[in-house]
């Protein structure tokens, strides 16, 4: 497999550039862990809570979710969760990490987004058994996710000796 740039490195880059990209994690860190907290309060994070969610409840009152409601969420859903995990993978092909980890985080985090996009759909109109498979997505996008920041702020803030600065010295 062939690197989009194996020139630039995160080990080499000045203190500036690390700090944007620690910035960067830092903020989709908040931003998982937001998404975490506003899960917990909509469902409990337990399967009956995330079923009822989708699929109404007569214990709470709750309407179960429209295609429409569905569709919106959906199509936000499809524009953006992509894009980020682009990112964090790019960031995470920016390390010296080996090329099999590279992969196997970049198919568990699009694996992952797979199946949180249809897991709504699965459980709404098919089954509430379904709520595994939003779980499963969830796990796999946030393992992943972790993978992706741990490894980049290890290499750019506690690996002491740049790469480029090795090669030279041979």
């Amino acid at each position: 497999m062939r690197n989009f740039n194996t020139r630039f490195r995160l080990r080499d880059a000045d203190r500036h550039i690390r700090l944007v990209y620690t910035l960067f994690l830092m903020l989709m860190l908040v931003g998982f862990a937001f998404s975490f907290f506003w899960a917990h309060s909509m469902t409990s994070l337990s399967p009956q809570g995330i079923a009822d969610h989708y699929r109404g409840s007569d214990a709470t009152f709750g309407e179960p979710m429209s295609f429409r409601e569905l569709a919106e969420i959906t199509h936000f859903h499809l524009f953006t969760m992509p894009v980020v995990f682009m990112i964090l993978t790019h960031v995470l092909y920016l390390t010296m990490a080996s090329t099999s980890l590279k992969l196997l985080m970049t198919y568990t985090a699009f694996g992952g987004v797979i199946l949180d996009l249809i897991s709504p759909w699965l459980i709404r109109y098919v089954s509430p058994e379904f709520v595994l498979t939003m779980l499963t997505g969830d796990l796999l996008m946030t393992v992943s996710f972790l993978v992706m920041m741990v490894i980049p702020i290890y290499e750019m803030w506690i690996l002491k000796q740049p790469l480029m600065a090795q090669e030279n010295k041979e």
